[in-house]
């Protein structure tokens, strides 16, 4: 398996939202595209990585997430594929980050509680309602597979001063 390179800020497959996945046609080759992108987010201290931040134009992201609480707690692997919004509720405004622009840290507002609905790493359809990080992860993730960053949630008050930030920390990626 190989750690892949994460796309960074400026690339337009950032943009694009992302073509349905088509299981039958994704799966024989699913395993390993998974335990490449799981590898990639490790290496990198990741929460999540969706197909495009590797350069892929498909509907599938996975976020790995502490089992529990506890310190050193396991991480579980969660593979959405071809995900959609069923319900979101609340607000909460916290900060977030993102691998594809590594470095930058913006407030930004989030539903606090969420219900999805997706394919599975098996082909199968799931429901979750989702609270806290898994919440917030899922709807980062689910805005790469459409073409958004977390910077466009951002108050537009800040804006001129995340693009002198992107400014300073773009000559600093790889």
């Amino acid at each position: 398996m190989a750690i892949r390179k994460v796309v960074k800020y400026g690339d337009p497959i950032l943009r694009k939202k992302l073509k349905p996945v088509n299981f039958e046609e994704l799966a024989p080759q699913l395993p390993a595209l998974l335990q490449d992108m799981e590898e990639t987010c490790l290496a990198v201290h990741g929460v999540g990585l969706a197909a495009n931040q590797i350069g892929l134009d498909m509907r599938l992201a996975l976020i790995l997430i502490p089992e529990s609480d506890k310190k050193d707690a396991p991480l579980k692997r969660i593979v959405i594929i071809n995900p959609e919004f069923i319900e979101k509720t609340g607000e909460i405004i916290e900060e977030e980050g993102c691998l594809s622009l590594p470095g930058l840290w913006v407030e930004v507002p989030r539903a606090t509680e969420v219900t999805i609905q997706f394919l599975n790493e098996h082909g199968e359809k799931v429901k979750v309602r989702a609270r806290g990080l898994l919440a917030k992860a899922f709807q980062h993730e689910m805005d790469h597979l459409d073409g958004h960053l977390f910077i466009d949630h951002a108050n537009p008050a800040l804006k001129p001063a995340i693009k002198k930030e992107l400014k300073k920390l773009r000559p600093t990626w790889n």
